[in-house]
């Protein structure tokens, strides 16, 4: 088939696009259009064909204001999208680093790209996963100047031992992979470690604020018969649960959440998803485990042993707390 017409076509309008006045203008049209690309309206020969068009067809000044700036992230966003090349993530990443914008709009932004690694990891190189956790970090430092002061550390004496928090990006239905091994975590630590547990879907894995023009965007799915629920039923167990909502990350919400993991004191946290922004900030307050480490399979089995030996290590840990005690008053 030749699909030369619709590389033409698309290159002209989305060349029109980069070099409009203002971008935000044809925000539902970008969409439109990298919606389509993506989902087979194009071969990999056609969207590398219409990749070099476009490359042929935009330049970009040195130094850009705020417009500029937009048109050029769409660029390299879409380039990405279209090429699969190292290179342009790189650059993408490199972009979103330097760029002159509000730091909620960055993370945004840097989201998308995990999104990219996630469904090609071919992509990544040293240079760009360094630069990915560089931006990751500034973010998380903006958000814990946004939230102020959130209190000490709680130290193992002052924290419950029959209480567990679980921290999830995500929560839909069993058949979702994330969703699954929350559900696993929470039946072993209420049948396996007697423990009570509780379920917060902070719903941060992709942002649904804060966006930016792009050439399609991700979005985070979630449940909305759950937004209102106070617990779930994890195979015939009730578990209480809360979900924030799609403004995430937001000071508000996360307030709320670092203010109940303060009142329930639990032993630790488990979090189900990687660079989650709110877990990062609660790991200033309890430790935090990351999920991969208690569920590194999908196992019951295995997520029991990892549970008893991280709890094994707690309870040694608080027995020579209490050893060290009673030897200081047996000395004084």
């Amino acid at each position: 088939m030749n699909e030369l017409p619709i590389v033409k076509e698309y290159e002209n309008r989305i060349v029109e696009i980069l070099t409009c006045d203002d971008i935000t203008e044809c925000f539902d049209e970008m969409l439109q259009i990298g919606a389509r690309i993506i989902s087979g309206a194009l071969s990999t020969e056609g969207k590398k064909e219409l990749a070099d068009r476009i490359k042929r067809s935009v330049y970009f000044l040195p130094r850009e204001e705020t417009p500029d700036m937009l048109r050029h992230v769409a660029y390299l966003h879409l380039m990405v999208r279209l090429t699969d090349s190292k290179d342009f993530y790189t650059e993408f990443l490199t972009y979103v680093d330097g760029m002159r914008i509000d730091e909620r709009y960055r993370f945004f932004l840097l989201m998308q790209a995990r999104y990219l690694s996630y469904q090609k990891p071919y992509i990544i190189t040293l240079e760009s996963d360094r630069l990915f956790h560089k931006i990751f970090k500034r973010s998380k430092q903006y958000y814990a100047d946004r939230l102020g002061d959130t209190g000490p550390f709680m130290k193992l004496t002052s924290r419950k031992c029959d209480q567990t928090i679980i921290l999830t990006q995500q929560y839909l239905t069993d058949t979702h992979r994330e969703t699954h091994i929350t559900n696993l975590i929470a039946q072993e630590i209420m049948v396996s470690m007697c423990q009570n547990t509780f379920i917060i879907n902070t719903n941060d894995l992709l942002p649904v604020s804060n966006v930016v023009p792009l050439f399609g965007i991700e979005g985070h799915n979630s449940m909305q018969y759950l937004a209102n629920a106070n617990n779930v039923f994890v195979r015939g167990l009730s578990v209480p649960y809360f979900q924030c909502d799609d403004r995430m990350p937001s000071e508000d919400e996360m307030h709320i959440i670092l203010s109940t993991i303060r009142e329930l004191r639990p032993e630790y946290i488990i979090s189900c998803g990687d660079h989650a922004i709110t877990a990062s900030l609660a790991a200033r307050i309890v430790p935090v485990i990351p999920g991969y480490q208690i569920a590194p399979v999908d196992d019951p089995q295995v997520i029991r042993e990892n549970l008893l030996n991280y709890r094994r290590m707690i309870e040694e840990k608080r027995f020579w707390q209490i050893r060290f005690k009673v030897s200081e008053n047996k000395i004084k």
